[in-house]
């Protein structure tokens, strides 16, 4: 996830990282060599909706090399987001969707939900707790009476 900060070093004009083509695809891409998943932090934060349009940030993400852009308040404007991506290059949405492509070939495929697989993994999760807390401590209940997770307490 690409951050908005702004990197003169990068970048003489001030130009939010996420929408650096020199920081995401210069630096990050070609010179670390990732080749992961890239997506923008959040396109309704100040340092983009003071600065920069709506549309012309989510074209200018794609741009500028990440995969997915993320607008996780403002999901009203799906129209305006469509038609910025309509005016995006072909080349540059071709390219954040082969990303995209490429991450979901590595997803694993999830094993069907059964009640007795749910069991043994229960099963295997109290074996853990016993093994490290003891009988009786694993026995007992948190502190917080369940308010936060059991490892956090113990």
């Amino acid at each position: 996830m690409v951050c908005h900060g702004w990197y003169a070093a990068f970048d003489a004009v001030k130009t939010p990282a996420s929408l650096s083509k020199s920081i995401v695809t210069g630096l990050l891409v070609e010179e670390m060599r990732f080749a992961g998943l890239i997506m923008t932090d959040d396109l309704d934060m100040g340092a983009i909706t003071n600065e920069i349009g709506f549309g012309d940030a989510i074209e200018q993400s794609i741009v500028a090399g990440n995969h997915i852009a993320m607008v996780c308040h403002r999901t009203h404007l799906v129209e305006e987001a469509l038609a910025a991506l309509q005016r995006t290059s072909s080349a540059a949405l071709d390219r954040a969707l082969a990303a995209i492509y490429r991450f979901k070939q590595s997803f694993v495929a999830v094993e069907p939900f059964s009640e007795e697989r749910f069991r043994a993994l229960n099963q295997e999760i109290w074996e853990l707790r016993v093994s490290t807390l003891g009988p009786e401590r694993a026995a007992g209940r948190s502190s917080e009476d369940g308010k936060r997770s059991p490892v956090e307490v113990y």
